[in-house]
């Protein structure tokens, strides 16, 4: 099961401040129920591919309907095969 990490920055929304944006986009991937950790620079999503891209495309969707006519999306993909590790478990493993 891939784990995607995404980071969304609104361009051109008239003030520095994003956070609104983040927020709402944070809801559309509550809303999809995939498993996702939200850190500093972003967010990780991990689940079905399908899923995962729709939601991307649901957040796009969604900060359009907001007023934001840009977006800049980074996305990274970390698709390990031979076995399933969530993303606590990848994290668990570098702990202390």
């Amino acid at each position: 099961m891939p784990i995607v990490e995404i980071s969304i920055v609104p361009v051109g929304t008239g003030s520095p401040g994003v956070s609104s944006y983040i927020r709402a986009a944070l809801e559309v991937i509550k809303k999809s129920g995939l498993n996702y950790s939200v850190n500093p620079m972003g967010t990780c999503i991990q689940g079905d591919w399908d899923k995962i891209f729709e939601t991307i495309k649901k957040i796009h969707d969604t900060l359009a309907d907001l007023g934001c006519v840009r977006m800049v999306t980074t996305i990274k993909i970390d698709d390990r095969r031979d076995k399933d590790q969530t993303m606590q478990e990848k994290v668990a493993r570098i702990s202390p």
